[in-house]
C-alpha cells in the first residue's frame, strides 16, 4: 500500500507549508508566513542560512521577509555569544502575535477606508457651499456611507478593544497614557 504525501511528511513541514498557503489569504507573503512558522515551532533560534536551506528560498528573500517581520514585532534577532551570525525566533505568545497582527491590520486597511468615506461625507457636505452641485451626493448614498462609517467605527473599536490589552505593541509604544 503506498503512503500519501501528507502521510510522509513531518508534521513541521506540514504545518510551515499550510501556514505560509494559509498567509497569502491574510494579505501576508507565502514566505514571510512560512519564516514565522518555522521560527515558531523551531526549538531554537535560527540563522539565515538555515532558514534559506530549510524552506529552499534565497538568503536574500529570507533576509527582506525577516526584516519585515521584525518590522511587525513578531520575530526578533537573537545574539548567540561566540558566534558572529545573526539569530532569530518568533514571539511564542500567540495572544501577543494577534494583537500585533490586528494592530498592522487596522492601521493598513481599516483606517485609511475609514478616512476615505469621511472624506467623501465631508466632501459632499460642502460641495453646495463651493459651487460644485455635481460633487453633492443625495440622501440614499448619504445614508449608505453614514451607515458604512458607523459600521466601520464599530469595527475599529472592536479592533482597539482587542489590540488594547495593556501591552505594548509596535503601533502603540509610546502612545498609551501612564
Amino acid at each position: 500500500m503506498e503512503k500519501t504525501q501528507q502521510q510522509t511528511d513531518n508534521p513541521m513541514d506540514i504545518f510551515v507549508r499550510g501556514w505560509g498557503r494559509m498567509g497569502v489569504s491574510w494579505g501576508v507573503g507565502k514566505v514571510m508566513a512560512e519564516i514565522q512558522a518555522l521560527l515558531f515551532m523551531s526549538p531554537r533560534p535560527l540563522n539565515l542560512d538555515e532558514m534559506s536551506a530549510r524552506l529552499k528560498t534565497s538568503r536574500s528573500n529570507i533576509s527582506l521577509n525577516v526584516r519585515a517581520l521584525q518590522d511587525l514585532g513578531v520575530v526578533r534577532k537573537i545574539i548567540i555569544q561566540g558566534d558572529r551570525r545573526d539569530y532569530y525566533t518568533a514571539e511564542t505568545e500567540v495572544g501577543r502575535v494577534a494583537r500585533r497582527l490586528a494592530a498592522v491590520k487596522k492601521k493598513r486597511e481599516l483606517d485609511p477606508a475609514l478616512d476615505i468615506i469621511s472624506k467623501t461625507i465631508a466632501a459632499a457636505d460642502t460641495a453646495g457651499d463651493n459651487g460644485n452641485p455635481g460633487g453633492n451626493l443625495d440622501s440614499i448614498h448619504t445614508e449608505r456611507l453614514l451607515k458604512l462609517k458607523e459600521l466601520m467605527e464599530r469595527i475599529g473599536e472592536i479592533f482597539d478593544t482587542f489590540i488594547d490589552d495593556g501591552q505594548p505593541t509596535r503601533s502603540n509604544v509610546g502612545t498609551r497614557e501612564p
